[in-house]
């Protein structure tokens, strides 16, 4: 992937040892609260004479030593007495639902009573909680009765390892502490009572089935009951999270023992195992019994079943056809799903009846349908939790048009319809619903901490106690530093629910900024709104600039270099293609619009956090609440310049001579802000390490070395390319015209007008083709493997040869493709109409690759043999305006084409970035594909969403109306 001169020298990543936020979080969580004096109310008790705490609760494994020191620190730093005169009661009471309490508050003295050490966990923070609130050592009078609705709240160690590539760290192999005491203290005061993290059951488990496995477990093993005990002190359970059984090798060991535990194929030479055959159920009892038992205490299991590694023979697609398994095939897929983890639950509870097992189908919307995926949820097994993503599925209006979600947003209240059917169906059934969240941040967002719009929260819980949902998992691997905004999912857990947003807001915002809380709440109600308009289209969060626009180079020539994934750190820094995240969810007009309201609602919020910065100068957590909304801001608004900047450049070209000096002082403006943004971010960096840092990336999207990198690279902008296109602009030249296809370089055709309209009978043949230049197709490209093409080796190409020509007339595009074809009987055209869920169709197919505008990513138009179409349109619904034929013969089949200009987006016929493909599976290899194309082919590296599609390697279609 090539870099440009700008990509020279980009510094090196911050190591682990550098990281100072994790030290910050083992500091103390208790600093003197700033308590102005005051007088009791008549409604208030008054603690200022001390508390003494009468404990008469049995705790015979100690666990309450934690909670007990928590709150005698509280009262320390706060100079109040715990050998005072004001008796704090602690008993044992009869409890309907773990952890709830009850609050008695005298003038004389106060009770609280639990029916369990957490009960009496939460009570004491909840004792604290008030007092902050209360703005000294004060409790309001009266009782109170907590129950939490949501009993199960799972989050994750901020910086824990994500045990993947390329880091591929390991918590459990390694000696990092990732739960220090004051760390899991701060969890505890956010209510989070679980604890995910990553394991593989090759590596931890013994099975009878696999004795392969776990052959080097101890010390994991180890390591993790150690976790357990050490989470354990603080009312935290640890889950493991996993994707099993997964799949395993066609030649693995047991599978050459049991034929009949290996089931569907999942990918080349990868196999399911077959769940719906006894040994298969077997395996997943004995792996999930012998963990649980391996180490006690452990809180659970959440294990994605269904969408996204492939382990049982129903674990992806299963629709038309697509199951093979003879034994699975002939079941429901919610049979399959629902015995594997039927046979997980029995190990599970045999072992630890208490723990919890979480299923959670992460993609079970797009491998098996919305129909199907409601199917399932009412057929959950007794025993196991039903967990989905609470907002995948969800279709909300944004600019007057409708959009459709995929997972992880936190701009989106929801639910989606999908998650309130499935809830519905799960909890009528009597199966525990459990939300997938992203509390703290999500995709849309992950270089900061947490996005303080705590009212989507309470957007999102009123849902949830609604729907019955009883358990929440808080993040992905971002989204949950504790924060505002896990205290605000902590607050919301809870029975009786805020039924006024603006009420918990205020109550919120009290226990922290005090008698500025009515300030603090107008800047969320305006962060909540420039939240809000986040383009819901899942690519700008993957490739969009919110995360770490202040560090994108910019580039006033064209380099046509791609973006970077905003959750990893192994790919060059992003380039100039902004029509990868743009893609076509937006229109660019739509696409400013919600950028600059995103940044300006954003920047009315800090307008009111400024003005009462001043006075939080000696209360660093409330500078530092700010100092992170003061980077987001900064954050949206280079977002919006980058956007600006680049739809404005590709203006240049085109525009007359005295609009193009206009455009130029504009683009040079706001570059020159850009350096502004980079300024200001670089000190708020400086102070916060936690800025810029990504949990998924396992490092830092930006920092203050790679900010000051940006910025010597936007002077040399100035300096260097802004003179340059002046001086081309000032001599009338044209702009760029290799850029533009004025005079392309490389690979060329010219496409000609057509002297009529062809008959759509899949032949391109007679009077309309017959003046038309011949392309071919040379080059053999595999879409699997990724490595460059080679030419057609010539008995290959003479065998198979793959013509093709095409045309124009009036708004319509023509293409005509000719495959020989020497064995029809091998020819495969399995491919339905508008087939869904499909990249490439393992079909003999004609594919046409267009880029329809430089710097978006290219529309894919495939015909197979038989005729069934599939149009690929990233970000958008298929529009199936085009036609399209084929015939077969003997010696091989032919296709034309008929697209229109309305299809490709275009008023007037420029040139065009093209490629044309013949697809062929290979012979006995079902999984895999050999296309033969046009152009020469140099993949890019995998992408997300953009596989490996390098732009470069098009050729040009060049209209001649002649």
């Amino acid at each position: 992937m090539e870099t440009g001169e700008f990509m020279k020298d980009v510094p090196a990543q911050p190591s682990v040892g550098t990281w100072r936020f994790v030290d910050e979080l083992t500091t103390p969580l208790h600093a003197a609260a700033p308590w102005r004096p005051r007088r009791a109310k008549r409604t208030e008790a008054y603690l200022r004479g001390g508390v003494r705490m009468i404990v008469d609760f049995p705790d015979p494994r100690r666990l309450l030593a934690t909670a007990f020191a928590d709150f005698r620190r509280f009262l320390q730093v706060n100079s109040i007495s715990a050998d005072g005169a004001y008796p704090l009661r602690i008993e044992r009471g009869p409890s309907r639902i773990p952890e709830s309490f009850v609050l008695d508050v005298r003038p004389d003295g106060l009770s609280l009573r639990a029916g369990d050490t957490e009960g009496v966990r939460r009570g004491l923070v909840f004792l604290e909680d008030e007092m902050l609130r209360c703005g000294g050592p004060f409790l309001p009078l009266g009782r109170t009765h907590r129950e939490p609705v949501v009993r199960t709240r799972i989050s994750r160690c901020f910086f824990g390892p994500i045990k993947r590539p390329p880091a591929n760290r390991d918590e459990l192999a390694d000696n990092v502490d990732y739960y220090p005491d004051e760390y899991l203290n701060r969890l505890a005061h956010d209510g989070v009572n679980g604890l995910w993290l990553t394991v593989e059951w090759a590596e931890l488990c013994r099975t009878s089935v696999i004795p392969e496995f776990g052959r080097d477990r101890e010390r994991r093993l180890a390591r993790l009951r150690a976790t357990v005990a050490k989470c354990a002190a603080y009312g935290v359970r640890v889950y493991v999270f996993c994707i099993e059984p997964l799949c395993m090798k066609g030649d693995h060991p047991a599978f050459r023992r049991h034929p009949e535990l290996r089931g569907q194929r999942i990918f080349r030479d990868s196999f399911a195992v077959c769940t719906s055959s006894r040994l298969g159920r077997r395996h997943v009892g004995e792996a999930a019994e012998f963990l649980f038992s391996q180490v006690p205490g452990l809180g659970g299991m959440i294990v994605i079943p269904v969408g996204e590694r492939g382990t049982h023979c129903c674990s992806g697609s299963v629709l038309d056809g697509a199951v093979r398994c003879p034994r699975c095939a002939r079941r429901k897929p919610w049979q399959v799903v629902g015995g594997t983890l039927a046979a997980m639950e029995r190990g599970m509870h045999k072992a630890a009846p208490q723990a919890e097992l979480i299923a959670w189908p992460y993609g079970q919307m797009l491998c098996w349908g919305q129909d199907l995926t409601r199917e399932a949820a009412g057929h959950v097994p007794p025993g196991v939790c039903l967990q989905h993503n609470f907002e995948s599925g969800g279709v909300v209006r944004q600019l007057g048009r409708t959009r459709t979600l995929w997972d992880y947003w936190l701009s989106y209240i929801g639910p989606s319809g999908l998650f309130r059917d499935c809830a519905r169906a799960a909890v009528s059934h009597g199966t525990r619903m459990f939300a997938k969240l992203q509390v703290g941040c999500s995709h849309e967002v992950a270089t900061a901490p947490f996005v303080p719009v705590p009212g989507h929260l309470h957007g999102k819980y009123s849902a949830m106690h609604g729907l019955g949902v009883s358990g929440a998992m808080y993040s992905w691997y971002f989204g949950s530093y504790p924060s505002l905004m896990t205290r605000a999912a902590g607050e919301l857990a809870w029975r009786p629910f805020p039924r006024s947003e603006t009420g918990f807001l205020r109550r919120l915002a009290q226990r922290d900024w005090g008698r500025r809380a009515p300030e603090v709440v107008r800047a969320w109600r305006w962060f909540a709104r420039a939240y809000r308009q986040y383009p819901h289209a899942i690519m700008v969060s993957y490739y969009g600039p919110m995360h770490d626009g202040p560090v994108w180079p910019l580039h006033l020539e064209p380099r046509d270099l791609p973006l970077a994934p905003t959750w990893k750190l192994e790919y060059p820094p992003s380039g100039d293609r902004i029509g990868e995240f743009i893609t076509y969810s937006h229109t660019t007009r739509e696409m400013q619009i919600l950028f600059h309201r995103m940044a300006e609602y954003w920047d009315k919020g800090m307008r009111i956090l400024r003005r009462i910065e001043t006075d939080t100068v000696k209360e660093p957590e409330r500078i530092r609440e700010i100092g992170v909304a003061r980077a987001l801001g900064l954050q949206f608004r280079s977002g919006r310049n980058i956007l600006r900047f680049y739809l404005l450049r590709e203006q240049l070209p085109t525009a007359t001579p005295a609009r193009r000096g206009g455009i130029l002082k504009e683009l040079r403006a706001l570059v020159k802000d850009e350096l502004r943004i980079a300024s200001e971010l670089l000190g708020l960096s400086r102070a916060d390490s936690r800025l810029g840092f990504h949990s998924e990336a396992e490092g830092y999207k930006y920092w203050p070395a790679k900010v000051e990198w940006r910025m010597a690279q936007l002077r040399t902008l100035l300096k260097s390319e802004f003179p340059r296109v002046a001086r081309r602009i000032r001599s009338r030249r044209p702009l760029w015209p290799e850029w533009t296809g004025a005079a392309p370089k490389g690979l060329s055709y010219r496409c000609r007008r057509m002297p009529q309209a062809p008959v759509m009978d899949g032949r391109p043949t007679g009077k309309a083709w017959d003046g038309l230049a011949a392309g071919e197709c040379a080059q053999k490209y595999y879409p699997y493997i990724m490595k460059p093409s080679e030419p057609l080796r010539a008995g290959e190409r003479a065998e198979r040869k793959t013509e093709w020509k095409a045309g124009l007339r009036g708004g319509k595009l023509y293409l005509g493709v000719t495959c020989r074809e020497p064995d029809m009987t091998s020819v495969i055209a399995g491919m339905k109409d508008r087939a869904p869920l499909r990249w490439f169709p393992h079909d003999d197919a004609v594919m046409l690759i267009v880029e329809p505008r430089r710097l978006w990513p290219p529309l894919y138009f495939i015909v197979n043999a038989r005729g069934a179409r599939l149009e690929l349109r990233l970000g958008a619904a298929a529009r199936y305006d085009w036609r399209a034929a084929t015939t077969r013969g003997a010696g091989g089949w032919s296709v034309t084409l008929e697209i229109p200009m309305a299809s490709l987006g275009l008023t007037e016929w420029d040139p065009l970035r093209c490629d044309v493909a013949r697809l062929r599976p290979l012979p006995g290899r079902s999984e895999q594909l050999a296309t033969w194309r046009w152009a020469r082919v140099r993949p890019w590296r995998y992408r997300l969403n953009l596989d490996a599609h390098n732009p470069q390697d098009l050729g040009w279609w060049l209209p001649d109306e002649d």
